[in-house]
């Protein structure tokens, strides 16, 4: 089996949007921690505020992406011309104007932006640095950025479809095997807790099983990894690896943890849309997060949208 023959010919649908439902793993993720969140942001269609961290990441993702595609899809030389820091810092200022305006108001102040500025050129210039230890050009091919999945992820729904876009899918010419990266920031990098929080490593372990379906290559072929950019590091690393801006992790992505993510997809769907239909049940109670951390950093605490957060912490008084 030739598995990027098998990738080059096939057809992703395109969704129907008069016939067809989408979700996607920032909806299951909502639904999953809070399910009173997934009905503010998607059936009340409340939006959640801008953010710079949201501007800082798509742009970093967006600079990322574009010096892979210069390097293995044109030349080391073209990368190394690519002009990284302007690319970066344009991109940025562009999202972050957007997104201050879409809020009415600055999102940081001056400072701030300078810092979120800077953080992201000394990423840039440890990547670069150290891109060999990462991404090597001999032996791998770069099959795509952005890739699309679009699947059917229950049989009893046949018109809710799961999409996805994949950031970074490589393969290696020595083992044969697929390496599907996602980019993530971060500002200190992930801890043990974060690596083990199924929320944070879950959507990978997804987009393998349907990327498998997809694009007919078994399952067993293809690994997944996390590609965390930092933008700090401590002022007296303890350990070598605390110096580094760039952390890898490949999360659990066996047989029975498939299965598991699986299931979890087809039980928010049957929760959430109407029986056998791509509509939304909006009779349906919704219920709060039981545990205080999923408010810690939900975007509706201490708003009109809901009051869970304001009850936990007026229990503790």
């Amino acid at each position: 089996m030739n598995i990027l023959e098998n990738i080059n010919k096939t057809v992703v649908p395109e969704m129907d949007w008069d016939t067809q439902k989408n979700i996607s793993y920032t909806q299951l993720s909502a639904w999953s921690e809070c399910p009173h969140r997934w009905k503010t942001m998607y059936i009340d269609r409340i939006k959640q505020p801008p953010s710079i961290y949201f501007s800082f990441g798509t742009a970093m993702h967006e600079t990322l992406q574009e010096y892979m595609e210069l390097m293995y899809n044109h030349s080391q030389m073209k990368a190394e011309e690519f002009d990284i820091h302007k690319h970066f810092q344009d991109g940025f200022l562009r999202l972050y104007k957007e997104d201050s305006e879409r809020a009415g108001k600055n999102l940081v102040t001056q400072e701030q932006l300078i810092e979120f500025t800077n953080d992201g050129l000394e990423i840039l210039d440890f990547f670069t640095k150290h891109r060999q230890e990462h991404f090597q050009k001999h032996g791998w091919e770069l099959v795509g950025i952005e890739m699309p999945v679009l699947v059917e992820p229950h049989e009893d729904y046949p018109n809710v479809m799961l999409m996805g876009k994949l950031d970074l899918v490589m393969f290696d010419k020595t083992t044969h095997r697929l390496v599907i990266w996602d980019i993530k920031t971060s500002t200190r990098g992930w801890t043990k807790w974060d690596k083990a929080n199924k929320l944070k490593t879950s959507q990978m372990v997804i987009y393998k099983k349907y990327f498998s379906d997809q694009y007919n290559v078994p399952v067993e072929n293809i690994d997944v990894r996390y590609f965390i950019v930092k933008r700090k590091i401590p002022e007296n690393p303890k350990y070598a690896a605390m110096k580094s801006r760039i952390q890898k992790f490949e999360p659990s992505s066996g047989k029975t943890t498939v299965n598991k993510i699986v299931e979890n997809v087809r039980e928010f769907i049957e929760d959430v849309f109407v029986e056998g239909t791509h509509r939304y049940d909006t009779d349906k109670i919704h219920t709060k997060a039981s545990e205080e951390k999923a408010c810690r950093w939900c975007p509706f605490l201490d708003t009109e949208h809901c009051d869970a957060g304001v009850k936990k912490k007026s229990k503790k008084k």
